[in-house]
């Protein structure tokens, strides 16, 4: 009987699981050292790796000759803990088993010793799934096990978990795998099962599944068994109800051209095709998103603030048109009010100078009339500026004794003053949350974090939690939390949006928590700082947040556009 990849390829020992190091690491060091717990917690995205590590570390606990911490596949007890009918190693899927009955039988059976192994380990999956009086029911056992118990809960949503369950666990945070590393595992397989594919297709792969390696290895295996020769990205897109990256550059170029009829024509070809249009569009989303980061990282000549408008214009609406009766109307009616909202716009701000491709509407010789050019970080003009009265310009209120300046800087630099008050004030929150941080408030917040993940398409507040859950969380106190990130205009754009963002997280996960934003680098180096500080004897005190005057800026409209995508989002006060 043909078995499908992830049940064929599934780990068998640590070294096998795919990019879940510090883990993986921790683990085997608990092993190895005789520090095994009484009980874990695993949460993190479905398929990647949570109950198979549950099953390696049960197997690895009880071998009686592992092997640098994996279990060694030979021994007695390996043997034993590998069958099906192993009575030492009970799984529960907590889904269909949330009863309060089905916990107390565990407590009835949980003092009874091991039949054949050394340790009883019970892996509790989808913990999320019991019932109220069934996580009260237990809970003191779990707090207070036989020595010869070890329980495993997984979970892909820690937020429904109690917190009185998540403090008497050791909690382990699982991450989406990366793409390189479930390219390399997918060419792997690839290979051993001569499955003839290129790398593209391969990331392509990757990139659908979401960081699901399990979701990765059942497209391959869909894809294999739908063609028999060399598999490449147009089999995949045909196979997953997708379009190509051509026609998805045609589409993004008739958009935001606003050629209404090309649009129109477009989406009838996608419909006559039989295309799920919901599908095309979370594949138009990851291409805008690219769109956008390419502009920031090398300055590729897109309509930036555009591409933007449209990215949160179909984000925002994503929930609405998964439920839409008649999805392909619910989409040409949104982007004909994207289009119309655009075209109609007098006081559109541009963030680069409009692209002379005619492609995108533009002429050779001009300026797109509804754009105001970018100021270039490094220089001290401004290429052109939009006269109307009513232009950024005007909005914003300087010192009396600049004030007869007539060429403003708009965009970022027309906040400066603000972020370097806001880069003191994370300066002082990094150092006040180290004094008090620990490993409880770290898992504690990675739990919560991780909840963030169902309110991704909400359409207020998407776009600002996806944001937080972009970043890694690097130290917890009672008081506040440090999130870095790779590159500095992300902490810079957070940084604007630092109230908007805390509200959100303060109304989600009931907490009062500052928020720290800073860069990899600079945690890095705030972390050194810190540790030779405390290295040298001293006790760090508590500082008090500086109070800075930042320069005003009038709360318009075409402002907040400049400040902030997260505008675009609405009022965020009721979260649904």
């Amino acid at each position: 009987m043909y078995q499908a990849l992830y049940r064929k390829y599934r780990p068998k020992s640590f070294d096998d699981v795919v990019d879940q190091k510090y883990i993986i690491e921790t683990l085997k060091n608990s092993i190895l050292n005789d520090k095994i717990s009484h009980a874990y917690m695993f949460f993190g995205p479905r398929g990647i790796g949570k109950t198979t590590v549950a099953k390696i570390f049960a197997r690895a606990v009880n071998c009686t000759n592992n092997s640098n911490g994996n279990p060694c596949e030979k021994c007695d007890s390996c043997i034993a803990s590998a069958e099906k009918e192993c009575v030492d190693i009970i799984e529960i899927d907590a889904a269909s088993n949330n009863g309060v009955d089905e916990i107390r039988e565990i407590k009835s059976k949980v003092n009874l010793v091991p039949n054949s192994l050394k340790y009883k380990v019970y892996i509790i999956d989808e913990v999320h799934m019991l019932t109220a009086g069934a996580f009260n029911a237990l809970l003191k056992t779990l707090e207070e096990p036989p020595k010869h118990v070890i329980f495993i809960l997984a979970t892909t949503d820690p937020q429904k978990v109690s917190s009185t369950i998540i403090s008497r666990c050791q909690c382990f945070s699982f991450k989406r795998i990366s793409d390189d590393c479930n390219v390399n595992r997918l060419r792997e397989i690839s290979d051993l099962e001569k499955i003839e594919i290129d790398d593209e297709t391969l990331k392509q792969i990757s990139i659908y599944s979401d960081g699901g390696l399990r979701d990765s290895l059942s497209t391959l295996d869909k894809l294999s068994s739908y063609k028999n020769g060399k598999i490449t990205v147009e089999d995949f897109y045909e196979i997953n109800d997708m379009i190509s990256k051509s026609d998805l550059e045609d589409f993004y170029k008739i958009i935001i051209s606003n050629d209404i009829k090309q649009m129109i024509l477009k989406l009838d070809k996608f419909y006559a095709s039989g295309k799920n249009i919901v599908e095309i569009m979370n594949q138009f989303l990851i291409f805008l998103k690219d769109k956008i980061v390419d502009y920031y990282l090398s300055g590729t000549n897109i309509d930036v603030y555009r591409t933007e408008k449209l990215l949160v214009k179909l984000n925002e609406n994503m929930f609405e048109l998964k439920k839409a009766s008649k999805p392909y109307i619910y989409v040409e009616i949104l982007l004909l009010d994207y289009i119309n909202s655009i075209g109609n716009s007098n006081k559109i701000i541009s963030r680069e100078i409009i692209s002379n491709d005619e492609s995108l509407g533009n002429s050779s010789t001009s300026v797109n009339e509804n754009s105001i050019a970018e100021v270039d970080g490094g220089s001290d003009s401004v290429d052109k500026v939009n006269d109307e009265p009513n232009s950024i310009d005007d909005s914003i209120n300087v010192d009396e004794s600049v004030n007869e300046e007539k060429n403003v800087s708009i965009g970022i630099n027309a906040v400066e003053s603000d972020l370097d008050y806001l880069h003191k004030l994370m300066s002082v929150r990094v150092h006040n949350v180290l004094a008090l941080a620990s490993k409880v408030e770290k898992n504690a917040d990675l739990a919560k974090i991780n909840g963030l993940n169902d309110y991704v398409f909400d359409q207020k507040i998407g776009y600002i939690v996806s944001e937080i859950l972009n970043g890694t969380l690097r130290a917890s106190s009672e008081n506040g939390m440090i999130i870095s990130y790779e590159y500095q205009s992300v902490v810079d754009q957070n940084l604007n949006n630092l109230e908007s963002i805390m509200e959100v997280y303060s109304k989600i996960t009931t907490t009062d928590k500052k928020i720290v934003f800073i860069t990899d680098e600079e945690w890095e180096n705030e972390k050194k700082k810190y540790i030779e500080f405390t290295k040298s004897g001293n006790k760090y005190k508590i500082e008090e947040e500086p109070v800075v005057e930042a320069k005003t800026i009038v709360d318009t409209p075409e402002v907040q556009e400049s400040k902030s995508n997260f505008a675009d989002f609405g009022d965020i006060v009721e979260i649904n």
